[in-house]
């Protein structure tokens, strides 16, 4: 069957998609096949016995520049991507096709070379189906996120969308390590297991899908809660009293890269949706608008506490400065830790070195220019133990 024989039996076939004018009937309008290909259909001439008409295939790609004015509807019309197009004859007799070649295009058939469509339109797909729906066929968590954004709603800055996700990847990593853990640093392995990968982008304004390796291979119990909790924090954000209340039940890892991830938002000014789906069908959405967002980031900024914790450690005690107020301690394997005197015990007599159990006020924050976290302590007390 040749090409003219096929997309004969193929136009009863054709769904219409949009027109784009009307005079007396559509004059020019789109249309698609059962497969998805889309056609443009631009009306010729007419006669007492047929009207004729231009067909030709167009990719997604330059469908959109069509829609969008970057291109105009002649260099389309006149310059078909296949190298042909076809020319359809419709009579009471039905209608017959003839296939042209690129040159064979009468430049007489064409509208003005500057006359362009401007219609509003997205460059992102769809989403094809909720998280938890994916979730389910793929056996691996699926994290939806909608940046939803004042302007350019189908656009966005590599740089911004890069430090958004990273700093989405982040918080995911510090929520995984659970509530009650004293951590300064993911496990390596905990990383791997909780790695979120970027899937796929759909239009809601500008939309991202992260997945999981596969829940198939790791145990999915803290990715499942550090998803969760995830969203339900975004939720939290339009009351910023609680938030600060929710924050102190995690470890101040997470509630220093949450505070982070919320600077990020502001510096992308978007709105932000979430819908998480777990391959055992859980399911939860949060959101949390850009006005609340910025109302929750002022709150926390504002709380001295918001990323600070008093702890207990037990360490050896190997440097004490009175004069220049400072301190070092070495803790777990062999990590030194470094910082000042509080006050009350800076005039204290220290026996260095010596084996203490040390009350520290820690602070986390994220450096905005390095995107690193700055760890800085305070020695509270000290109590001597005994060899």
């Amino acid at each position: 069957m040749n090409e003219t024989h096929f997309l004969l039996r193929l136009l009863p076939q054709l769904s219409p998609l949009e027109v784009f004018d009307v005079y007396d009937g559509p004059r020019f309008y789109s249309c698609r096949d059962a497969a998805g290909q889309i056609f443009l259909v631009y009306w010729i001439d007419e006669t007492e016995a047929r009207t004729t008409w231009l067909y030709l295939r167009v990719s997604q790609e330059r469908y959109t520049s069509l829609k969008r004015g970057v291109m105009s509807v002649a260099s389309v019309l006149a310059e078909p991507e296949e190298g042909c197009a076809y020319v359809v004859h419709s009579s009471p007799a039905g209608p017959t096709v003839e296939e042209i070649r690129t040159a064979q295009i009468d430049p007489e058939w064409l509208p003005p070379a500057d006359e362009r469509l401007s219609l509003t339109t997205g460059t992102l797909p769809d989403r094809v189906a909720p998280a938890v729906e994916t979730a389910l066929g793929s056996r691996r968590h699926v994290l939806d996120l909608a940046l939803e954004k004042t302007s350019n709603t189908y656009e966005m800055s590599c740089g911004k969308l890069g430090k958004l996700l990273d700093a989405i990847q982040n918080s995911v990593f510090a929520l995984a390590c659970g509530t009650d853990r004293d951590v300064r640093r993911v496990p390596e392995e905990l990383k791997f297991s909780n790695e979120l990968l970027v899937t796929g982008v759909f239009a809601s304004s500008f939309g991202v899908r992260l997945k999981t390796r596969g829940s198939d291979l790791f145990s999915s119990d803290e990715t499942a809660r550090a998803l969760r909790t995830f969203t339900e924090l975004l939720s939290a954000l339009n009351t910023p009293d609680d938030l600060l209340e929710d924050l102190h039940r995690f470890n101040i890892l997470a509630r220093s890269r949450f505070k982070h991830l919320l600077r990020m938002f502001i510096e992308a000014e978007v709105s932000v949706s979430a819908d998480w789906g777990a391959p055992s069908g859980d399911t939860h959405q949060g959101r949390a608008s850009f006005p609340e967002i910025r109302g929750a980031l002022l709150k926390l900024e504002a709380a001295h506490n918001a990323t600070t914790q008093t702890v207990k450690r037990q360490g050896r005690l190997v440097g004490v400065d009175v004069k220049s107020n400072f301190f070092a301690l070495v803790v777990g394997d062999d990590e030194v830790l470094k910082g000042t005197l509080a006050p009350s015990i800076a005039r204290r007599q220290f026996e260095i070195p010596s084996e203490i159990r040390a009350t520290l006020e820690e602070t986390c924050v994220v450096d905005p220019l390095t995107d690193r976290e700055k760890w800085s302590y305070v020695l509270l007390d000290v109590v001597q133990q005994q060899d």
